[in-house]
């Protein structure tokens, strides 16, 4: 009994995560989705896709495009350090330093719970998660000077800043026209299709494969193609190309 293959689809570019989407889309637009129980999943996986396409064109046409996808990579990094800095810490043998960094630490998963991790973002929502972020850091200043991470916190101030003074560019170019965020477009799109293959997949898995055997080849011939094109991309050869949990964003945004 085959069913369909799980993909990672962050670690696609742009251009690869719109070309697969539409690949997949063709090939559920063949079978009919009523048949399939995924009718008004396929018009929302339809829906979310048009307005990639959409994004991916605004985006484009911008003047301050390249510029945007840098410096969302630099905050992104920034974030990564950062984070990964403290979580260094919280198992320091200073005990003083190991309870600062987990105080510290502390902040970040709760900021994550509550707007969600900022690398995962659309863009937009990632600066509001970014400002919240070290807003609520504030009153921790002495506990991250304590284990030397204020040089981290800093540097990711300035990457959060530079970003939000690019976008009030591009928003006063762009004025009255689609937000062109093509990395919230992208999480709308990859949720959109997770929902169809996941119902597929369920639907398999309690009735069988008869009906959605041609179907789930079809698919899965394409998420092999597109494992390639990343392997490709990296320099790795052979079949196990699946990407790992923590594929680079910065990988996403090129």
């Amino acid at each position: 009994m085959e069913s369909i293959n799980s993909f990672y689809l962050p670690q696609l570019h742009n251009g690869e995560n719109a070309n697969f989407h539409a690949e997949s889309l063709e090939q559920l637009e063949k079978t009919d989705t009523v048949k399939l129980g995924v009718g008004a999943q396929a018009l929302a996986y339809r829906a979310a896709y048009g307005d990639l396409k959409l994004s991916i064109d605004v985006f484009s046409s911008s003047s301050f495009s390249s510029e945007s996808s840098l410096l969302d990579a630099d905050r992104d990094r920034a974030y990564s350090a950062f984070t990964s800095f403290v979580k260094v810490y919280v198992n320091d043998n200073d005990e003083i330093k190991s309870e600062a960094a987990e105080r510290v630490l502390d902040i970040i998963r709760k900021s994550k719970q509550e707007v969600g991790d900022p690398i995962h973002l659309g863009l937009a929502k990632e600066s509001t998660a970014l400002a919240s972020l070290l807003r609520n850091l504030e009153p921790f200043a002495a506990d991250i000077e304590r284990i030397g991470a204020t040089n981290r916190l800093n540097r990711l101030k300035e990457a959060s800043q530079a970003y939000i003074d690019l976008q009030f560019e591009r928003y006063i170019e762009k004025s009255g026209k689609h937000s062109g965020d093509v990395k919230a477009a992208r999480v709308v799109t990859d949720a959109a299709y997770k929902g169809v293959i996941d119902r597929i997949n369920a639907q398999i898995l309690l009735n069988g494969d008869e009906g959605f055997t041609a179907y789930v080849k079809a698919q899965n011939a394409v998420i092999e193609r597109y494992k390639l094109i990343v392997a490709q991309r990296k320099g790795r050869t052979g079949k196990n190309t699946a990407a790992p949990e923590t594929t680079s964003e910065t990988e996403t945004n090129e």
